[in-house]
């Protein structure tokens, strides 16, 4: 099987398992109470539930397969293929929550499904290898630096805020080209590398994540799940070219089809935020607990 096609199935087999964590992990998040919000005690009173750490470990196989997809396609190919996500979120919805699917719905996915191939027909080749230097720090520092600034907000703020989806989506940004340079770093065998951006692809997994459950405390997963995919599918690919030597397509033919194939990917998993998944997931919650 061509390596191209290994990385489209490794990708999409990551999206399957992150769409089953997500679920998991929304339902236990919503247990506890908003004041613990982006707080560290969040994460020690999530680890003691069971189906929590369940979501945790469905999570990282999911980045194993994303990881592995790395090695065998283009950043701009893997990324995009992630926002199909939402698409396994709905399936999720549609057989254990027994949620309707209607025409727009399918017409989302169906958009999704359409995108993929055109996006592996026009993607730019791999390269095992990125930028370093001032570009690539300085790109780096900052999305490190925004996706930090929700730990700044108090009160209610600290859950109800667009800005905490909007920082676990930079965070998880950063994790994704983290992971990029991992492949990268672990094809040409340069460990002591490899081991360095896997430091700081756990501590943006870390920070995403605090972010994401914090949101979904009080917030719809169809208004954060969108939110965060999009931005971690269009930041990557869209600094592909600066800091992973995929440079666009120079035909216009080609690089029509590449960006025609990421917006209706793109655009298609965002348009599932229609989909009534954070409701059903809410009916299926109680209310948070209070701390004692």
């Amino acid at each position: 099987m061509p390596a191209l096609a290994i990385g489209v199935l490794a990708a999409l087999g990551a999206s399957a398992l992150f769409a089953l964590a997500m679920g998991l992990q929304t339902y236990e998040a919503r247990q506890e109470s908003v004041e613990r919000a982006l707080r560290f005690s969040l994460f020690m009173r999530l680890v003691r539930r069971p189906r929590w750490v369940a979501g945790a470990a469905l999570g990282i196989l999911g980045w194993v397969c994303q990881a592995y997809a790395l090695t065998k396609a283009p950043l701009t190919l893997v990324q995009p293929l992630l926002g199909t996500t939402l698409v396994f979120l709905l399936f999720v919805a549609m057989r254990q929550l027994g949620e309707h699917v209607g025409r727009r719905e399918a017409f989302a996915a169906l958009a999704v499904a359409g995108g993929v191939p055109l996006l592996a027909l026009t993607t730019p080749a791999r390269h095992a290898s990125h930028s370093g230097g001032a570009r690539l720090w300085t790109t780096l520092a900052v999305l490190a630096a925004l996706s930090l600034v929700p730990l700044g907000l108090r009160g209610a703020a600290r859950s109800a805020s667009l800005l905490v989806p909007f920082g676990a989506g930079l965070a998880f940004a950063l994790e994704g080209l983290a992971t990029k340079f991992v492949a990268d770093d672990y094809t040409t065998r340069v460990w002591a590398g490899a081991v360095g951006w896997l430091v700081l692809m756990a501590l943006a997994g870390i920070l995403g994540t605090l972010g994401e459950m914090s949101a979904l405390q009080s917030r719809p997963v169809t208004h954060v799940g969108p939110l965060i995919f999009a931005l971690t599918t269009f930041i990557p690919v869209a600094l592909a070219p600066l800091l992973a030597h995929e440079w666009w397509p120079s035909s216009p033919l080609r690089l029509a089809g590449l960006v025609i194939g990421i917006l209706a990917t793109g655009g298609g998993a965002a348009a599932l935020a229609t989909v009534q998944v954070g409701g059903a997931l809410a009916r299926e919650s109680v209310e948070p607990v209070e701390v004692t």
